[in-house]
């Protein structure tokens, strides 16, 4: 049953808003966005453009007195599928040019409401508009909103934002004039069809801008996107709920930010009109949230965050308050896995911790698979011997004074020795591929039982060498999580394997089966309707970042246009594959050499801000890449062990020598925000007189420069207040590379660090400095960085 319809103009309106919550009297609270697409690029034009059409025009919706959008709607929805209008919203039902159904009206992209049981009060964050720094013309600069409303009332958008006036605009002679009167506020937009004279604008209770807020610095600073959480009160939670926080947080309003990764607690005043203090739920360096989306307590008194990751690894955490005895966390590992018996080990406790620093006690069980005795071990690290060949169970359980324990767990061969398999790089660099450039290799195999090449105790035929490149790209840590779930089998190709992590990370698996229809068709019905289309690749990858409707039927396919442009051709490749045959990539000799190509970006047309800040910004000419270099070798077991064949791999990636800085390894506590939305604008931002990003084991062999792609202004954005970049080995403190090179507003240059005095392999950091910043001032944003031969 429909119980509302809201007007949507597509597809260029945006700010959706998207919040709903009910109150104790059933009445159902609906936040929308004003709809309105910003020229958020042009400085700061709120109101309107001079070449735009009516979606420019925050006035006709936020600011309309007789327009759903831009507003808090409240009603009581019935069981007939009807509603009620309830008595206290904005305008009185048969008001004429109004819509009774609105609570609250002028905001841009409210979102995430919640309702103080005690009181009623409407709590909301509200994402405003693009701007650095304040205008005689236009106005005051870009602030987000954390808002309170106790009773119905009018937020100001698009005539104010952040409790700050904007100029009033004459639409016929296109110019600003005065202020707005905040008391009186005027709408006299050609399209506006409600009311002329609004009602006065309330105040934020919280705003703050892309810089320091003057009033509550610890918000910090950088890119902006608020998005609110629920009040604390005891009485929401049973007697016997068992972790519910403690009276200090009554009535106090938990809130987050989606990019700038906190959780603070508002403390406002009795009459809940003003903030008197904030203040970070858990300290900055315990714990790192991952763009936080949502947040409300359970029944049990824990606190839920869903949080959107990063590259789409969501996921939903859970915060515990606990006021006395933490429990340990046991790792357990061994100094090696599988070995010839009698198996010497050490066994590790090296990881183990008890957060309150107490004194665990370890106890060690080594239990074999077919049965026997068991031994049991209480050192931390111990020396033990198995003399019998086959598979062992290790555990290792810790327990605290008060008896709170942790276990951990693997699994021992004893009786064969696992091969050791490595790919020797004879020439060329181990970590980045140059287009047409060629490496030489050597494979070498050794086993303990088997012998090795060198000495012809392994057959060359028995080794599997392979190359191949992965248009998406993967990252070491890609690489070893794929190791880690057996998704890399010898000589099968690794091409697809990310185009599936990649496809469930985007749930396309709501919609699509690989053999069956779902609400859309299955995947192998794509690859035969497009078998024989040259167009298919563009057209395919096209739907999937801007959706479609009509293809296979009346059901719209929706836009998923967090994707980029080389993932969507990843995903469309994979579609394509499964009407041809597999697979199986070209056996390589053991010693050799490889040429690597440079594979041709292919650029979709119309992307607008989808298109990849890398390739825009460095003016790339290639697909960013990698290749796979796999070597692989299975033994023939023991005759101890009978049925244990183990396997030896080694797997060399050589990535595309330009990373995006979110892609580092090694973020510093403080000092680094950034959006998940790495093709859109540059949400990479540097804060704080020191931080640091680090890449680990990079191979320098080669290479001269090192250069860091960063602005100091971006559109907009013009409070950043530049830094030094330092490029350094080993830790942030460790040997300078080349010259420190100074950015300072306004400056958009590339920092170029001489790298051409060093090689081999190092932990590289890209250190940024600025003694004079305050810990929340926000220095610049960071685009990339490339290593160039």
């Amino acid at each position: 049953v429909i119980l509302l319809e809201v007007p949507w103009e597509q597809p260029d309106s945006s700010h959706f808003g998207g919040g709903m919550v009910w109150d104790d009297e059933g009445n159902l609270y609906l936040s929308l966005g004003d709809g309105t697409s910003y020229s958020d690029y042009e400085s700061i034009h709120y109101l309107n453009d001079e070449d735009s059409t009516e979606v420019y025009d925050a006035a006709r919706s936020a600011g309309n007195t007789n327009d759903l959008r831009g507003s808090i709607l409240r009603i009581n929805p019935q069981p007939d599928g009807s509603y009620t209008i309830p008595e206290g919203n904005l305008f009185t039902e048969g008001t004429p040019d109004t819509r009774p159904e609105i609570y609250v009206m002028g905001t841009r992209n409210p979102w995430r409401l919640s309702i103080d049981s005690q009181n009623g009060n409407l709590h909301w964050g509200d994402v405003g508009p693009d701007a650095g720094e304040d205008s005689e013309e236009y106005g005051a600069k870009g602030y987000d909103e954390l808002n309170v409303a106790r009773e119905a009332g009018n937020f100001g958008w698009p005539f104010a934002f952040g409790g700050r006036p904007y100029t009033q605009y004459d639409y016929e002679t296109r110019t600003y004039g005065d202020l707005h009167d905040l008391q009186a506020p005027i709408n006299t937009s050609p399209n506006n069809t409600g009311l002329r004279e609004l009602p006065p604008v309330e105040q934020p209770l919280v705003a703050y801008p892309y810089g320091i807020a003057e009033d509550w610095p610890i918000l910090s600073s950088g890119s902006r996107s608020v998005v609110g959480g629920p009040v604390f009160r005891r009485s929401d939670f049973t007697d016997d709920a068992p972790r519910v926080f403690p009276e200090y947080y009554e009535g106090k309003w938990l809130v987050t930010d989606y990019v700038r990764n906190w959780i603070m607690v508002i403390t406002m005043n009795e009459d809940r009109t003003e903030a008197l203090d904030i203040e970070r739920l858990l300290p900055w360096e315990s714990i790192s949230h991952k763009h936080p989306l949502d947040m409300n307590f359970g029944p049990t008194g824990d606190l839920y965050l869903v949080e959107y990751g990063i590259g789409g690894q969501g996921r939903i955490s859970k915060y515990v308050f606990n006021d006395g005895n933490r429990a340990p966390i046991a790792r357990a590992g061994a100094d090696r896995t599988s070995g010839a018996v009698p198996l010497d080990l050490q066994l590790s406790s090296d990881g183990t911790i008890d957060y309150d620093g107490d004194e665990l006690q370890y106890d060690w069980v080594v239990s074999p698979a077919a049965g026997g005795e068991t031994q049991r071990f209480t050192q931390a690290n111990p020396d033990i011997t198995l003399e019998e060949a086959g598979r062992y169970q290790i555990e290792l359980t810790v327990t605290d004074p008060e008896g709170e324990t942790g276990s951990d767990s693997f699994e021992i061969v004893a009786g064969n020795e696992r091969p050791e398999v490595n790919i020797e790089i004879i020439r060329g660099n181990r970590s980045f591929y140059f287009p047409d450039t060629t490496i030489e290799y050597e494979v070498q195999v050794s086993d303990h039982e088997d012998g090795s090449l060198s000495d012809g105790g392994i057959s060359p035929e028995r080794v599997s060498m392979t190359a191949e490149y992965i248009p998406s790209g993967l990252t070491p840590s890609n690489l070893t999580e794929l190791q880690d779930e057996g998704a890399i089998d010898a000589g099968a190709s690794l091409r697809h394997v990310q185009a599936r992590v990649l496809i469930n990370e985007y749930n396309c698996s709501i919609c699509h089966e690989v053999t069956s229809a779902l609400i859309g068709p299955s995947f192998t019905e794509m690859a035969e309707r497009y078998e024989e289309d040259e167009s298919a690749p563009e057209e395919l990858s096209q739907s999937i970042i801007e959706g479609s409707t009509g293809k296979w039927g009346d059901v719209e396919m929706p836009p998923q246009p967090m994707i980029s442009e080389t993932d969507a051709r990843l995903i469309t490749d994979y579609i394509l594959s499964l009407n041809l045959p597999d697979v199986e990539l070209r056996r390589l000799p053991l010693e050799g050499s490889y040429t690597t190509e440079g594979h041709d970006l292919v650029v979709i047309e119309n992307q607008g801000d989808n298109e990849d800040r890398l390739v825009r910004y460095f003016d790339v000419p290639y697909e960013m890449g990698s290749y796979v270099f796999h070597a692989h070798y299975t033994d023939d077991g023991s005759s101890e062990v009978e049925g244990i064949a183990l396997s030896g791999e080694d797997l060399v990636l050589l990535r595309y020598p330009l990373f995006g800085p979110e892609e580092a390894d090694i973020f510093s506590e403080e000092g680094i925000t950034f959006t998940p939305s790495i093709a859109r604008h540059p949400g990479f931002i540097v804060s704080g007189p020191m931080s640091y990003i680090g890449f680990e084991q990079i191979d320098l062999t080669g290479i001269n420069q090192i250069d860091i792609g960063a602005q100091t202004r971006h559109y907009n954005w013009s409070h950043f207040i530049g830094t030094t970049h330092e490029v350094r080995l080993g830790s942030p403190d460790g040997p300078l590379v080349g010259e420190p090179h100074e950015q300072i507003p306004p400056d958009n240059t590339t920092a170029e660090i001489d790298a051409s005095g060093v090689n081999g392999v190092h932990d590289v950091y890209i250190v940024f400095r600025n003694p004079d910043a305050d810990s929340e001032d926000a220095l610049l944003a960071v685009w990339g960085i490339e290593f160039k031969q």
